[in-house]
Protein backbone atom coordinates (compact mmCIF):
# COMPACT_ATOMS: atom_id res chain seq x y z
CA UNK A 1 0.00 0.00 0.00
CA UNK A 2 2.43 2.51 1.10
CA UNK A 3 4.68 1.66 -2.44
CA UNK A 4 1.45 2.71 -4.26
CA UNK A 5 1.21 5.63 -2.40
CA UNK A 6 4.67 6.87 -3.08
CA UNK A 7 3.95 5.86 -7.28
CA UNK A 8 1.07 8.45 -7.31
CA UNK A 9 2.80 10.83 -5.65
CA UNK A 10 5.80 10.85 -7.75
CA UNK A 11 3.44 10.98 -10.83
CA UNK A 12 1.65 13.43 -9.62
CA UNK A 13 4.87 15.45 -8.98
CA UNK A 14 6.07 14.75 -12.44
CA UNK A 15 2.66 16.28 -13.92
CA UNK A 16 2.69 19.19 -11.70
CA UNK A 17 6.29 19.49 -12.77
CA UNK A 18 5.48 19.22 -16.73
CA UNK A 19 2.66 21.52 -16.12
CA UNK A 20 4.90 24.21 -15.21
CA UNK A 21 7.58 23.79 -17.32
CA UNK A 22 5.08 24.36 -20.63
CA UNK A 23 3.26 27.38 -18.59
CA UNK A 24 7.13 28.80 -18.61
CA UNK A 25 8.34 28.06 -21.82
CA UNK A 26 4.13 29.85 -23.02
CA UNK A 27 5.31 32.69 -21.26
CA UNK A 28 8.81 32.94 -21.78
CA UNK A 29 7.78 33.23 -25.75
CA UNK A 30 4.94 36.09 -24.70
CA UNK A 31 7.27 38.03 -23.50
CA UNK A 32 9.65 37.60 -25.95
CA UNK A 33 6.55 38.76 -28.41
CA UNK A 34 5.60 41.52 -26.52
CA UNK A 35 9.41 42.41 -25.92
CA UNK A 36 10.10 42.88 -30.21
CA UNK A 37 6.30 44.25 -30.39
CA UNK A 38 7.71 47.35 -28.41
CA UNK A 39 11.16 47.12 -30.00
CA UNK A 40 12.65 46.17 -26.60
CA UNK A 41 15.62 44.01 -25.79
CA UNK A 42 14.65 40.64 -23.97
CA UNK A 43 16.92 40.20 -21.25
CA UNK A 44 16.13 37.09 -18.91
CA UNK A 45 12.97 35.86 -17.81
CA UNK A 46 12.06 34.09 -14.32
CA UNK A 47 9.10 32.81 -12.62
CA UNK A 48 8.45 34.98 -9.55
CA UNK A 49 5.22 33.28 -8.04
CA UNK A 50 1.79 31.33 -8.40
CA UNK A 51 -1.12 32.19 -6.45
CA UNK A 52 -4.84 30.83 -6.26
CA UNK A 53 -6.96 32.25 -7.91
CA UNK A 54 -10.10 30.95 -9.86
CA UNK A 55 -10.46 32.53 -13.10
CA UNK A 56 -11.97 31.55 -16.79
CA UNK A 57 -11.04 27.82 -16.23
CA UNK A 58 -7.66 28.02 -14.83
CA UNK A 59 -7.39 27.70 -10.37
CA UNK A 60 -4.08 29.32 -10.46
CA UNK A 61 -2.58 33.07 -11.48
CA UNK A 62 0.83 32.57 -12.89
CA UNK A 63 3.63 35.59 -12.27
CA UNK A 64 6.87 35.94 -14.29
CA UNK A 65 9.71 38.62 -13.99
CA UNK A 66 11.61 39.60 -17.23
CA UNK A 67 14.37 41.67 -18.01
CA UNK A 68 14.38 44.27 -20.39
CA UNK A 69 16.76 47.01 -22.31
CA UNK A 70 15.07 49.91 -24.79
CA UNK A 71 18.58 50.98 -25.47
CA UNK A 72 20.99 48.40 -24.71
CA UNK A 73 22.72 49.98 -22.16
CA UNK A 74 19.77 50.51 -19.21
CA UNK A 75 18.05 47.41 -17.61
CA UNK A 76 14.60 47.04 -16.37
CA UNK A 77 12.39 44.77 -15.24
CA UNK A 78 8.69 43.79 -16.26
CA UNK A 79 6.10 41.53 -15.26
CA UNK A 80 4.05 39.48 -16.73
CA UNK A 81 0.17 38.09 -15.03
CA UNK A 82 -0.99 34.43 -16.44
CA UNK A 83 -4.37 32.97 -15.31
CA UNK A 84 -3.42 29.56 -17.33
CA UNK A 85 -2.56 30.47 -20.85
CA UNK A 86 -4.71 33.81 -20.52
CA UNK A 87 -2.51 36.90 -20.50
CA UNK A 88 -3.89 39.16 -17.74
CA UNK A 89 -1.35 41.85 -18.46
CA UNK A 90 1.60 43.56 -18.60
CA UNK A 91 2.96 45.87 -16.13
CA UNK A 92 5.78 47.74 -17.41
CA UNK A 93 7.76 50.49 -15.87
CA UNK A 94 8.63 53.72 -17.44
CA UNK A 95 11.78 53.30 -19.88
CA UNK A 96 14.20 55.88 -21.86
CA UNK A 97 13.31 55.74 -25.25
CA UNK A 98 16.56 56.51 -27.97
Amino acid sequence: MGSLLAIVAGFIGVVIFIHLRKQAELANALIKQYCEQQQLQWLATAQAGISWFPHKGSLFRYKFNFDFSSNGENAYQGTLIMAGPTVLHFVVPPYAID
